[in-house]
């Protein structure tokens, strides 16, 4: 019977999940269940609650209380990102009346739901899927925003479906494995100044003083178009896990999730202006071709160490650190796929590993409620000289309050809010830099996209809910 319940819950399941708006640091989503959500994630890879277990360390599924059960999740993320101009300067030819302003508000809601199921086969033995959006982000600015030539909107995508095994050798040692076969998607738009593309076609083709006397003329002046390229790609990665139960009070777990490297193929699209210089349309045309391009980004590997302590009755401990490795993201680099020598577009990220560490503790305060609270510290792969509004990230700390409540014996809810204060964050971008320029594409990119600077306030509000089910 155990079995035939199982079989259907996995029909409805791979259905569940989606993606949202990332609030891990960088684009990395650790809202993968909606408890988490009220202590930081403190102890996530040992705490063995709920069957969220399977996803941050699949070998402590075989030391949950109730070891077979379906966690549903949703996880209600609402990021600020405020930028306020301090001494941008515009691109040329784009007129003072058309600069634009700050860009409103570049976050908005976003739903990140999550759907877990473990399955305990005997007492050493247990399975899991989970399903969730380990990764994710949007942000999208006003579409006549000041910075629109470097970002209007960014839209990254994930769906994660992750089965794992977990076997106990004894009551001290678990271990456990996974696959992920992950699903990526990705929409970049912003406005390209076809004004400075002219200027520069017309001077190669015709000489300096007829493009300059052209562009005294206006002919070059507020002629912008926009550009999306969206893409998309399917690989596979695998984690692994050990948890550590030296007494029946303290568990420990570490945890591993192998990067997963992309290739994303799909296609970018212009919009244009029309110019009133004889054959000056088709010649863009002809230079910014709709068509397929390709992108390969590597997402990062992770490790967690977790720690769960039971002090008393009433009172629980849990801790965490973790590691990500966001330096293999050092470029984000668009090709055209009848051109892999010279990008496209190139921008040089140059992200650095980061650390998170996290405690948080909770309180029976009956048999049916039970009291979360977590304060975590996230770092930022996001290095000041290379910020760009696509993700204007920095440090964060996390302050997290929640609660469990037992409806019945099998059945309970989850829910938490957590707010992340993210440390004071300025931009000066230009689309240049020295170090990393290929094929020298970006040389004119602070005359054409003009550079931004200025500040940014931002923070994040999250609400988690879950329903967890033992079976």
């Amino acid at each position: 019977m155990k079995r035939k319940q199982i079989a259907q819950l996995i029909a409805v399941l791979v259905g569940a999940a989606g993606a949202g708006a990332a609030q891990a640091s960088a684009f990395q989503l650790l809202e993968q269940n909606g408890a988490g959500i009220g202590n930081a994630f403190a102890g996530s890879g040992a705490v063995a609650e709920d069957a969220s277990t399977a996803y941050f360390n699949p070998a402590a599924m075989t030391m949950m209380a109730q070891p077979s059960q379906l966690t549903f999740g949703v996880d209600l993320v609402k990021p600020t990102a405020k930028f306020k101009d301090n001494g941008s300067t515009p691109p040329r030819f784009i007129s003072a009346s058309n600069v634009g302003g700050n860009g409103g508000d570049a976050g908005s809601v976003q739903p990140v739901p999550s759907t877990h199921i473990t399955a305990a086969l005997n007492d050493k033995m247990s399975l899991g899927l989970s399903i969730g959006a380990p990764f994710g982000l949007v942000t999208e600015y006003e579409s006549n925003w000041m910075g629109r030539f470097h970002a209007v909107k960014s839209d990254l995508k994930t769906i994660n479906i992750n089965p794992s095994f977990a076997y106990r050798f004894n009551k001290m040692v678990s271990v456990g494995v996974g696959a992920s076969y992950q699903h990526f998607e990705a929409e970049l738009t912003q406005a390209v100044n076809f004004g400075a593309l002219g200027y520069s076609g017309v001077c190669a083709s015709s000489g300096l003083a007829t493009c300059n006397a052209l562009a005294a003329g206006g002919a070059f002046t507020n002629k912008e178009g926009t550009s999306q390229v969206k893409g998309e790609s399917d690989d596979w990665g695998w984690n692994v896990g050990i948890a550590l139960q030296p007494s029946d009070s303290t568990r420990v777990g570490l945890s591993y999730r192998s990067a997963i490297k992309h290739r994303l193929t799909g296609d970018v699209t212009f919009s244009r202006p029309s110019f009133a210089v004889p054959g000056l349309d088709p010649a863009i045309a002809a230079q910014t071709p709709n068509g397929p391009v390709q992108v390969d980004i590597k997402l990062p590997d992770t490790w967690i160490m977790s720690a769960f302590q039971q002090i008393n009755e009433q009172w629980s401990l849990q801790g965490d650190i973790s590691w990500t490795g966001w330096s293999s993201l050092k470029t984000l680099d668009i090709y055209r796929t009848s051109n892999t020598s010279v990008p496209l577009s190139s921008t040089y990220e140059n992200w650095k590993d980061t650390w998170r560490v996290a405690i948080g503790g909770a309180y029976q305060m009956n048999s049916a409620l039970k009291l979360r609270a977590g304060l975590a510290y996230d770092q930022s792969p996001v290095e000041d000289d290379y910020r760009t509004p696509r993700l204007p990230d920095n440090d964060r700390t996390w302050l997290s309050l929640g609660l469990n409540y037992r409806l019945t014996p099998t059945i309970s809810l989850d829910a938490g809010y957590t707010h992340i204060f993210i440390k004071a964050t300025t931009i000066n971008d230009s689309g240049y830099h020295a170090d990393y320029n290929p094929g020298g594409i970006n040389t004119s990119n602070p005359i054409s996209r003009g550079t931004l600077k200025g500040d940014y306030d931002g923070g994040v509000d999250i609400l988690g809910m879950q329903v967890n089910w033992a079976f």
